[in-house]
């Protein structure tokens, strides 16, 4: 891990220089990816969400801040691949099952987001992601943990982080399928 400027050993005192290779390695090695998200920071968390991302080929900008009517917004993460736009949330939060309205509530305003920016188009164009009409915009959550929800919630697919390159696998081939898909 010296030799890849993953972590180093000063003084008997483990360092992490790179905690996304870290973590990467590690679940290469086999770790639980939601045990390893869990110590990351949340920032690190949206990191290892841009990689997977680009482990599957899409072009990603990450955060994705923009204006709509005089109104500022930021979306965590941006990516495009073939004709379909994530427009994604990270929350690297601990919560229990019971607490739905909190992700809720993160959902509704996530969802309102990517409306902004399904309408706004022209805005992806000036950071060089090509999005045309037609293409599909998918509104998603990335969490720590599995919250047990089995559809989308408020139009936003909730996904949690163990399920997520599974999620990438499988959505170009069931994009139109999903309720939370809109076009553009």
């Amino acid at each position: 891990m010296r030799r890849q400027n993953i972590a180093r050993l000063d003084h008997e005192t483990f360092q992490v220089v790179d905690p996304i290779r870290l973590a990467i390695e590690a679940m290469r090695l086999g770790a639980d990816l939601e045990a390893v998200s869990e110590l990351l920071t949340w920032k690190d968390f949206e990191s290892l969400c841009v990689e997977a991302l680009r482990s599957h080929d899409y072009e990603v900008r990450a955060p994705f801040r923009f204006r709509v009517e005089g109104r500022k917004y930021e979306v965590d993460i941006v990516a495009h691949r073939k004709g379909v736009l994530l427009c994604i949330d990270c929350k690297h939060w601990k919560m229990r099952r019971g607490q739905r309205s909190k992700i809720k509530d993160a959902a509704t305003n996530h969802f309102d987001k990517c409306a902004k920016l399904a309408l706004s188009t022209g805005l992806l164009k000036g950071v060089g992601l090509e999005v045309r009409a037609g293409s599909y915009v998918v509104p998603i959550i990335v969490t720590l943990m599995d919250l047990g929800l089995k559809s989308p919630l408020g139009g936003v697919c909730v996904v949690p982080i163990y399920k997520f390159n599974n999620f990438l696998l499988e959505l170009e081939a069931h994009v139109d399928e999903l309720s939370c898909a809109t076009t553009c």
